[in-house]
């Protein structure tokens, strides 16, 4: 197997077409074809089903599609890497980040990193969790930071932090003008939520949607943001209330107040991703780093 071909099944997986996908390789058309046949005699499965109408891609080739793209990416971003690396003889470290982690102790763990590694590169970015796990895949992301439970083989999760959720209101708001001191789903119950989960990703995904399916709760009405900065500046205007980790309280507090949430496993986890099995010593660098941090933070 050749690296063309997969670049080859790649643009015919674009355009479904061997002629246009032949023209986008510059390529002539019969030994385009000759290639992809050659690939699914490698392979030994079909990888198009050539007598749909449209064509359409088997489950093989849908299967082989996903991990040539992670194979096609590693292969540009190494090139890409070897030039900068060149230029500086300098290593590089990708991390991506949910933005609501900026607020806790990502920041100082980031300087404790290139206080220790004078070497690295560290490239910061901000990635959902979802796109974390399929930046580290394909090798965009060497380590991500956020909430989401990933269920991938090929992903080693580590939980680093835990913190509890809050429930974040307008200054005007009934539930957050008295001396109650927690709130409970049943508080909420005539409540509109504003959701600021990336919808694209399915509610399974969402640690919040979770929480409430096992709570059993079901808010009056929704409103879906999938932006944590909008979803505040919506409880801010009064349009409804957002269930949101501690630390984001320091995102936004002059206008919004906060309570916490009194249920069983109200709890949000930050979580370590990376490619399964790497077991590099900033990995490590950055959990000593974290747990010294929490340590006396709790001290004070």
């Amino acid at each position: 197997m050749e690296l063309r071909q997969l670049r080859y099944f790649l643009a015919l997986c674009r355009t479904m077409n061997f002629t246009r996908a032949a023209e986008e390789v510059n390529i002539a058309q019969p030994p385009f074809s000759r290639q992809i046949s050659n690939l699914e005699d490698e392979f030994g499965v079909r990888l198009i089903d050539r007598d749909s109408r449209p064509m359409r891609l088997t489950s093989s080739g849908l299967f082989v599609r996903e991990r040539a793209q992670e194979i096609i990416a590693r292969i540009d971003r190494l090139k890409h890497d070897a030039v900068r690396h060149g230029r500086g003889g300098r290593q590089i470290l990708r991390i991506g980040f949910e933005v609501s982690v900026l607020y806790g102790h990502l920041p100082p763990v980031i300087k404790h990193l290139r206080d220790l590694n004078p070497h690295l590169d560290i490239d910061l970015k901000v990635v959902t969790g979802p796109d974390q796990i399929l930046g580290i895949r394909n090798g965009e992301v060497d380590i991500g930071v956020g909430r989401e439970v990933s269920h991938d083989d090929a992903i080693d999760q580590i939980a680093i932090r835990q913190e509890p959720y809050l429930v974040a209101l307008g200054l005007g708001h009934r539930l957050g003008l008295g001396d109650r001191s927690s709130l409970r789903f049943a508080d909420l119950a005539a409540e509109t939520l504003i959701c600021y989960h990336n919808r694209t990703t399915g509610r399974h995904s969402d640690p919040v949607a979770q929480l409430m399916e096992q709570a059993n709760f079901t808010p009056a009405d929704r409103i879906a943001v999938g932006d944590l900065l909008g979803a505040l500046g919506m409880v801010a205007a009064e349009s409804g209330i957002c269930i949101v980790p501690a630390t984001v309280q320091r995102m936004r507090s002059f206008d919004v107040v906060y309570k916490p949430l009194d249920e069983a496993g109200a709890v949000s986890t930050i979580y370590l991703n990376t490619a399964a099995g790497w077991n590099a010593p900033i990995v490590g660098q950055i959990r000593d780093e974290l747990d010294r941090l929490i340590k006396a933070q709790a001290g004070h």
